[in-house]
């Protein structure tokens, strides 16, 4: 790849969020790497309840060591995103940047779809409580939403599609970088998960009109001009997809937060995009970090418990990030090795033998077998001590592995 040189819930179900001008979030990079988000409140990092660990762009961005320059905003149509590129500052960014990361489309439909003079997504703070005003609205209230979508969707996906195609052109004009635009996942998709709703008429009916939108009627009566949005994003050319739509199909309860009527990813959710961007991406690991916030989201997200039975191919992959060869000695994935570290790891040998199970457990006790010998004891403890201390006195200034290769060399 070329490398250049440097230069409560609304956002996205309701679009409310007014777009000013473009003001960044930048993040340091230590592989000179730079990463460039753009898009709406996903990539933003969008938190309905203040539970995110670290939103995709970022997760990427430290596995990477990469310098990350975050244009997202909350809300952002297609439109806007368009509108975005005209600044000079997005443009000169952009240009400088190797990979871009987009995503755009979930306002175009979710916005008119879930707030109107029917629905209004932003007074519930649950599914269920969602799923009974609109029950409460009654027969005739529905059609008349269903009239309403029908006379408002086809113009609202027409001019989503122009929108995304002239986007991915100016973008891939402007760069060389690797760019990734992901589709438009249905947060409405609960068919695969364990959850109360998964048989609900309503959730149902909701879900296939959403799809509808994304994928395209078989018959596309609604719009023959033109597929769902996500027909359009995968005949993109220029771009990398990423399939979004997939990943969360039929698993939306468990990646995203729509159980609080919100319709963002959660940690779990983030963690996910993350991993198929990186598979997307293929580019080799850099930087001093790499996976410490993956295995920080993993542990803290309760995706150690559950991803595996949501999609096994994910966990993993994001195991993988999560447990390189850093990671062994960072018990508690602070990015450094330390003292509490050393103190984790004879917590867990002080438990294995009184026979009772550690407080640490998961991949963060597998860290804590910092020589990768198959077993945590002492050894691991005085390695962790060792280590701190000659790198706080410089006498060493390498990795841990380096550290533990020199020892047993000696």
């Amino acid at each position: 790849m070329k490398k250049k040189t440097s230069g409560r819930a609304a956002a996205f179900l309701a679009a409310a969020a007014v777009c000013t001008a473009a003001m960044p979030f930048h993040a340091n990079a230590d592989s000179g790497m730079k990463i460039v988000a753009l898009g709406d409140s996903i990539t933003n990092g969008y938190s309905v309840d203040g539970s995110l660990i670290a939103s995709y762009p970022e997760l990427i961005s430290s596995y990477y060591g990469a310098e990350l320059v975050n244009y997202a905003q909350d809300g952002l149509t297609s439109a806007g995103l368009l509108a975005q590129l005209s600044d000079g500052a997005v443009q000169s960014d952009i240009a400088s940047a190797d990979v871009v990361l987009i995503t755009i489309g979930g306002n175009d439909v979710l916005g008119p779809f879930l707030n109107n003079e029917y629905i209004d997504a932003t007074k519930y703070n649950s599914l269920s409580a969602l799923i009974a005003g609109v029950k409460e609205q009654g027969d005739i209230a529905a059609l008349k939403l269903q009239l309403y979508l029908n006379s408002t969707m086809p113009d609202a996906i027409k001019n989503c599609n122009a929108n995304v195609q002239q986007i991915a052109g100016q973008i891939c004009g402007m760069t060389d970088a690797a760019v990734v635009i992901q589709t438009v996942y249905n947060p409405m998709d609960l068919d695969g998960d364990d959850t109360t709703h998964v048989q609900s008429g309503s959730v149902t009916a909701l879900c296939a009109n959403v799809n509808n939108y994304l994928e395209g009627k078989p018959d596309n009566t609604l719009y023959p001009e033109d597929g769902g949005i996500n027909d359009i994003i995968r005949g993109l050319g220029g771009v990398s997809v990423v399939d979004t739509f997939y990943t969360f199909e039929n698993h939306s309860y468990f990646y995203t937060h729509i159980d609080n009527a919100d319709v963002h990813p959660n940690s779990k959710g983030h963690l996910a995009i993350a991993e198929t961007i990186i598979e997307c991406l293929n580019i080799p690991e850099t930087g001093n970090e790499n996976g410490t916030l993956f295995r920080r989201a993993y542990t803290f997200s309760g995706a150690e418990q559950t991803l595996a039975g949501v999609n096994a191919s994910i966990n993993e992959a994001v195991l993988a990030r999560a447990m390189m060869n850093y990671a062994y000695g960072d018990v508690d994935a602070s990015g450094v090795i330390d003292i509490l570290d050393a103190a984790a790891a004879l917590g867990i040998y002080a438990s294995q033998s009184a026979g009772v199970t550690p407080e640490i457990t998961g991949i963060n006790a597998e860290a804590a077998d910092g020589n990768r010998d198959g077993k945590t004891n002492i050894t691991d403890a005085a390695l962790m001590l060792g280590y701190y201390s000659e790198k706080a006195t410089g006498l060493f200034d390498g990795s841990f592995m380096e550290y533990i290769s020199a020892k047993t060399a000696n």
